[in-house]
């Protein structure tokens, strides 16, 4: 499921693991995962999320945000609602950023390398 709007530029994203690992042992990894991803969605530069499955297949939540600093202030955020267990840590996947020039000139430079090879 995605819902995300449109951008110009390339979005920064949080991965937000959604079900928890097979060995944790508590019983708020989904609700406070939940109040992740919603408190995402009241901070400025949010721009939206999709859902997906990651490794082990676990389900994550990525969010969306317009600028680094938007990401910024959503982990401090973050930080701050998760002070016990599960701690951040644990509920965050990965932080990054979707630059789709890099993807596509590493694939065109893979590209002109094979046909050198061939």
């Amino acid at each position: 499921m995605s819902i995300l709007r449109e951008t110009q530029s390339p979005p920064f994203f949080a991965v937000i693991y959604t079900s928890p690992p097979k060995d944790f042992d508590g019983t708020s990894f989904a609700e406070t995962a939940s109040m992740l991803v919603a408190l995402a969605a009241t901070m400025p530069g949010y721009l939206g999320f999709e859902t997906d499955t990651a490794a082990e297949k676990r389900s994550v939540c990525v969010c969306y945000w317009d600028t680094f600093a938007s990401l910024s202030h959503w982990q401090e955020k973050a930080k701050e609602w998760t002070p016990g267990e599960p701690s951040l840590e644990i509920l965050l996947c990965t932080t990054g950023c979707l630059w789709p020039w890099l993807v596509e000139e590493h694939q065109a430079n893979l590209e002109m390398q094979a046909r050198r090879v061939a």
